[in-house]
This record gives C-alpha cells, structure tokens and sequence, in this order.
C-alpha cells in the first residue's frame, strides 16, 4: 500500500488553521463596525481551504462547497432571515463533511507527519465553529435557553461573539458558568459538545500515539 503524501496539503492545511484560529479567537475582538465587512470573507477563506486540504475531494463535496460559499454571499447581501438560517444549516453540513474527511485522512495515514498533525488540530477548531454556528442560531431564534446576554455589549449584532465564546469553551469542558444553558435541549446540547471534545482528543491522540509508536517499531 502506498503511504499517503501530505506534502501538498500541508500548506492548504496550515491555512485552515491559520484562518480557523483568526475567525474564533481574534475577529470577536475587531471593532464592531469592521464585522460585517470581514465576516462572509474570512469565512470563504475557511471554505476555500478546507475544501482545498482534503486528498480525495467528491463530486458531492465540491457542489456542497459551491452551494456553501453562493448561500454565505447570498444572505450577506439580502440580509433575509429564511436564507440566513439556511446558510447557516449548510454551514454546520459543511463543516461536518470537511471534519469527516480529515478524520479520513488521519485514519488512513501510516504515519504521523505535519500534515496529519494540522488535519487533527484544524478538525478540533472545526468542531468548535459548528457547535458556535448552532449556538448563534439558538441565540437568535431562543434567546431564554440561556442565561441573559446581552448581545450589544458584546459589539456583535448577530451573537457570533457569546456563541464562539461559548462553544469552544464547552467544547474544551472549562464551562466558566458565565453562560449558562436554562433548558432541556440547550444543557443536553452542552453535554454532547463537551462529550464529543474530549472523545474527539481521546481517540485522535491514540490514533497519533499509535501510529507513531508503529513506526518507531517498525
């Protein structure tokens, strides 16, 4: 069996990352005003280069991409409720099957090398921007599922800001307790999130551990 080459991808996989860490760490801290310009371009940056990260890139998956990338500019511009929640459930599809296939990739690696290390970091970092759109979207459309936000002093309009915030730290099990889910749905949603974090390292670190010790072995 052939081993897998991740030489070309590194660099679209180090992008990923790079524009991952930028949209959920740093863009919540730009001035307000600079939002909604950054917004649609930074995240077709990230489309761009996930899609362009993967090996083996489908028919489905690449018209998944156009439709992703057309339905983002499209409710930027029209500013519609239906089509921006409908950007938004193609943006969690999205994500899924990007996050899928680098767990694919890293699978099927016989080695541990540099890009099956950013594959498994850009992976965790995607998770956390699905869980963060999903939580935008209950923000949005349910705003008593959590405890009172309010949403003009976080400088974001949309809520991107305490979602983000929100999902990666329950992603990561810290749980401040300055947001806290008040029902049903919203506190199982937060314990699936926290679940799926540390099952996500559990199992991508023993995969790392595992083919890095069959290596050295070999």
């Amino acid at each position: 069996m052939k081993r897998i080459n991740f030489g070309k991808a590194v660099i679209w996989d180090t992008l990923l990352v790079v524009s991952v860490i930028f949209a959920a760490f740093v863009f919540p801290m730009l001035p307000p005003a600079w939002h909604r310009g950054i917004f649609t371009v930074l995240y077709t940056v990230i489309y761009i280069t996930a899609i362009l990260s993967l090996e083996k890139l489908s028919n489905y998956t690449l018209l998944l991409f156009v439709i992703t990338v057309a339905m983002a500019w499209i409710a930027d511009m029209l500013h519609m409720q239906l089509i921006t929640t409908l950007s938004k459930g193609v943006n969690i599809l999205f994500f899924l099957v990007i996050v899928v296939s680098l767990i694919k990739q890293i699978v099927s690696a016989r080695e541990v090398t540099a890009g099956v290390i950013l594959s498994s970091v850009a992976g965790y970092l995607l998770m956390g921007l699905i869980y963060s759109i999903f939580i935008a979207y209950i923000l949005q459309h349910d705003p008593a599922a959590y405890t009172t936000i309010n949403i003009e002093d976080t400088g974001e309009g949309s809520g991107a800001s305490p979602s983000l915030y929100y999902g990666f730290v329950t992603l990561t099990t810290v749980g401040y307790g300055d947001i806290v889910p008040l029902k049903p749905y919203t506190r199982s949603l937060a314990t699936w999130i926290a679940i799926s974090g540390q099952f996500y390292i559990a199992i991508i670190v023993a995969l790392l551990v595992g083919k890095f010790s069959a290596k050295q072995n070999a």
